[in-house]
């Protein structure tokens, strides 16, 4: 009998037997805290409203004036809007801009003037010196003495004294003598030589000079010289 009672319960009821409890759920969870706050009750919390309070304007009593006679005014004059123009002013942020960032100082450069050197001192021209050309060993006879002559003209005519006979003798006499005198003095020559030197100077003009001296020279082709009264010296000690 009671399935009967179950089978007989309309569907609505049950939906709404569900229903009930579900609220009854939803609000006891709601009054306990279960559940988080709305968005429309949060922003009220968080803002609660101001309640201002205007105060009381207490107006003076206002004392009784004597009454002025009402006077007419005057109609005033149109007041004329004149638009001045104010000077620009730079913007801060420009200003700011400049003074950070400086323009460059260009120096100018002076012009300066070419100082000419000094005239080169032409140095005098020494007449004097030059340079060593030529040094050479070069024999030189000397004077014969005479003792050659007499010694072969002896031996010249003992030799042509000893050929022929008679006048003959005599004639070879004479040519013996005379040609023994020539070749002794011939021998006499040549054994009677010295060995000089020869040194020939090229002057700074382009002229040349020959000097002689009997010792060995100490100069060499090449040498810087300066010949004073026939002799030679070194150029840096003249």
């Amino acid at each position: 009998m009671n399935n009967n009672a179950l089978r007989a319960t309309h569907p609505l009821v049950i939906i709404a037997a569900i229903s009930l409890i579900l609220f009854s759920l939803a609000g006891i969870a709601a009054i306990m805290g279960w559940l988080p706050p709305s968005k429309g009750q949060s922003e009220l919390s968080a803002n609660p409203p101001v309640t201002s309070a205007a105060p009381a304007v207490t107006e003076p009593a206002r004392t009784a004036a004597p009454s002025r006679p009402v006077q007419a005014q005057a109609p005033r004059r149109p007041v004329r809007s004149e638009s001045r123009e104010t000077p620009s002013t730079p913007d801060r942020t420009t200003v700011a801009r400049a003074e950070s960032h400086p323009r460059p100082v260009v120096a100018q450069a002076e012009s300066v003037r070419p100082v000419a050197p000094p005239p080169a001192v032409a140095r005098p021209i020494c007449r004097d010196c030059g340079v060593i050309e030529t040094v050479r060993a070069v024999e030189q006879a000397e004077s014969p003495s005479g003792l050659g002559a007499v010694a072969g003209g002896v031996a010249g005519a003992v030799l042509g004294r000893q050929v022929g006979g008679g006048r003959g003798r005599d004639v070879m006499t004479v040519v013996g003598a005379v040609g023994g005198a020539v070749a002794g003095h011939e021998v006499e020559k040549r054994t009677r030589t010295s060995q000089v030197y020869e040194i020939v100077v090229r002057f700074d003009d382009g002229t040349t000079q020959k000097l002689t001296q009997n010792e060995a020279p100490a100069w060499r082709p090449g040498d810087r010289v300066k010949v004073v009264g026939g002799q030679i010296r070194s150029a840096a000690d003249a």
